[in-house]
């Protein structure tokens, strides 16, 4: 494959996913809206959640469907997708390793007093809080596998075959990285920095093991671990639908403010420490 052929085909894949998640998101973000405010019970407005939660899954599942099959005679399953008995061990891995270095620096930040845990909503009000924390949960959940299904899916696949494992590992990191500045344009740098280091722990992953399922598990386990479970504050906002809500205090570069605990060194230990789980789980020859 080309260069100008591989270029083509990653920016019409990229510009047409994006606007699918642009409108799905914005779908989610008005259907959930109204499912919040719906007098039905909490398990109806908890499933509702849910299922409103998966749209922006379901339209980069079919856009990415769409130019496998089509453009390159494949099915989805060929992008890193397969079952098999190791599927769901390689999920376990790197959600227990995101689950580690994450708790680990957010102890720290508890212990040096730069984070402070309060009572979230769920806690004061579990029964009638529970639809926002499921809908999070799945939110945090779907983002993961759609991410890492786009970024070492099917780029991943269309880099490697047109400039090999080096390539398809740096490149896709880079665009990993610039896709969330494009989405958040305050992005702070350090955060990019972070993210082009998790792009590469994932595209080495996927690349030694062959699947997508170890990186799939280390990107949920990062995300649901630092919103739903610990509450520290995503994007810029303060997240108050987890178990506790997490104020964070301290130098903005060490602890990433109130941006993101990955806009900070905190969130570059957290992936020292996911790197070297990563590299004693997974063979390099």
């Amino acid at each position: 494959m080309s260069l100008i052929e591989t270029c083509a085909k990653l920016a019409a894949y990229l510009i047409c996913v994006g606007l699918a998640l642009e409108f799905s998101h914005r779908l989610y973000w008005h259907i959930n809206k109204l499912v919040l405010s719906l007098e039905v019970s909490t398990v109806s407005r908890s499933l509702l959640s849910i299922l409103s939660a998966c749209i922006p899954l379901a339209s980069a599942i079919g856009i990415t469907a769409a130019f496998t099959q089509f453009v390159h005679n494949k099915s989805l399953v060929s992008l890193g997708l397969r079952y098999d008995g190791e599927s769901l061990t390689r999920v376990a891995y790197g959600a227990f390793i995101a689950l580690g270095c994450v708790t680990i620096v957010f102890l720290l930040g508890v212990l040096f007093g730069m984070v402070t845990v309060k009572r979230s909503k769920l806690s004061e009000d579990c029964v009638a809080c529970l639809p926002l924390f499921v809908g999070g949960l799945i939110d945090f959940f779907t983002a993961s596998v759609f991410e890492e299904i786009i970024f070492r899916g099917y780029v991943f696949y269309l880099l490697y075959m047109g400039g090999g494992a080096e390539v398809a590992i740096a490149v896709s990191s880079i665009i990993f990285a610039l896709a969330h500045v494009i989405k958040h344009p305050s992005t702070p740098v350090l955060y990019m920095f972070n993210a082009f280091i998790f792009g590469l722990l994932a595209a080495f992953s996927r690349h030694y093991t062959g699947s997508l399922w170890l990186p799939i598990g280390l990107h949920f386990g990062w995300n649901v671990v630092s919103g739903p479970i610990f509450g520290l504050p995503y994007s810029g906002r303060t997240y108050d639908r987890g178990v506790v809500v997490s104020e964070i205090s301290g130098p903005t570069w060490l602890t990433g403010g109130n941006y993101s605990f990955d806009a900070g060194i905190l969130g570059t230990l957290a992936l020292m420490i996911a790197g070297m789980g990563l590299v004693a789980i997974t063979p390099l020859n």
